[in-house]
């Protein structure tokens, strides 16, 4: 596997992810950056559906000539627009207080521009600028201004934290349309009611999905906020980010693998198919093994420096890198569900996920809200890994007979 630019840019950008909260746990008010995160996690968590539109039908649209043409605008202008009615409901009737209310339409109105943008960037085949401007540069200005914050000893509210988070995205956005020229966007013609309805039937198939994906994202962040710890969030980020950065070194193998499973599965190479299955599952299992012994001992390494609460740490460490080399056992299947075309089956695995992570914060009187959070992680990680892992290895088998294939260990040896 070459190592491309873009591949390092990636790299580069899960390893400043862990800055912000790093710089967060050591430096700032736990209980301010807690609440501040989690008004930006309901803004992640909001945006999901866009953000999954974005990109995949909206690039679409961008790629193809002889699809209807639906401006960036047209998009942000319906969204927002939606939200804006929904926040004005939820003022109303459910009495959350304004300052909540515009924080997270913040946070939503800078996300949504940036995944925007970043499609954008990526159908000009701008692929590093990218990565460049959406995962380096906002962990880096996160961090900037968190530790501009402790050098001029000011002391941060939520409501600052949270539009520091928004900023940091915005910016970036902000810098991508000016490198693209892409002010002229603001005369595109009006919004007519054929291009909203356009736009729905155009969106709509990407609902589900897209609410699947951000409630992975947000919900334990969001979590620990519901059960009286917010104070603890950003321990929580820190070790969740040790534990999740595999999904780098995971996604440099889905670029080697995919072309040659997809290859494989479109002319009927069911052999084919199992071997480079099998090929990544070892590739991903032997770096879990040397990863995840390495990122346990920077927790205790931090943990004795006093940058985290080692007694916290630990206890929501162990699930989340359990949970990390479950990731990594379960990867090559997930990549073969597209390959398969089965993806329906990623979306049942991914509500299943979701209901397993509910439950399992039952557990919160047994372990606590911190380490029951981490163990619902897992739990929606299992539960997905499981449905997917089935799935491929059953259609996979059935196929394989089908065609007279041999056994899968047989071709691995």
């Amino acid at each position: 596997m070459k190592l491309s630019w873009l591949l390092l840019a990636r790299l580069m950008a899960g390893g400043v992810g862990f800055l912000p909260p790093l710089v967060a746990a050591s430096l700032l008010d736990g209980l301010q950056y807690g609440l501040g995160a989690s008004s930006f996690a309901v803004g992640m968590l909001l945006i999901g559906p866009v953000a999954q539109y974005a990109k995949q039908g909206y690039m679409r649209s961008i790629l193809l000539p002889e699809r209807p043409d639906i401006s960036a605008w047209h998009i942000v202008i319906v969204f927002l627009s939606l939200v804006l009615v929904g926040m004005a409901v939820a003022g109303l009737v459910a009495g959350v207080p304004l300052a909540a209310l515009v924080s997270v339409f913040v946070a939503i109105a800078s996300l949504t521009l940036a995944r925007i943008e970043e499609v954008r960037q990526v159908a000009l085949e701008r692929q590093l600028l990218a990565v460049s401007l959406f995962y380096l540069v906002p962990p880096l200005l996160l961090t900037a201004f968190f530790a501009l914050f402790w050098a001029l000893a000011l002391h941060p509210d939520w409501k600052t934290i949270s539009f520091s988070m928004s900023l940091a995205y915005l910016a970036p956005s902000l810098a991508s349309i000016a490198l693209r020229r892409g002010m002229a966007a603001f005369t595109v013609r009006p919004l007519r009611v054929e291009d909203a309805r356009l736009l729905w039937s155009e969106s709509r198939t990407f609902l589900l999905s897209g609410i699947v994906m951000s409630a992975t994202e947000s919900f334990p962040t969001l979590a620990l906020s519901a059960l009286g710890v917010p104070q603890a969030v950003a321990t929580f980020e820190l070790v969740r980010k040790l534990s999740s950065a595999v999904s780098v070194f995971l996604h440099g193998l889905a670029i080697a693998f995919a072309p040659r499973l997809i290859k494989a599965a479109a002319d009927g190479d069911w052999g084919g198919v199992r071997h480079t299955i099998w090929r990544n599952t070892q590739l991903s299992v032997a770096f879990a093994a040397v990863y995840l012994p390495a990122a346990v001992a920077a927790v205790f390494v931090l943990g004795r420096l006093g940058w985290i609460h080692a007694d916290v740490s630990f206890n929501l460490a162990m699930p989340l890198f359990v949970s990390a080399f479950v990731t990594c056992v379960a990867a090559p299947f997930g990549m073969a569900v597209a390959a398969l075309n089965s993806e329906k089956w990623w979306l049942i695995g991914g509500f299943l996920g979701v209901l397993c992570f509910v439950a399992a914060l039952a557990l919160t009187p047994l372990f606590g809200a911190a380490q029951t959070v981490a163990v619902a992680v897992l739990a929606q990680n299992v539960a997905l890994s499981l449905t997917i892992g089935i799935v491929v290895s059953k259609l996979v088998l059935v196929r394989t007979r089908a065609h007279g294939g041999a056994p899968l260990a047989a071709k691995a040896n």
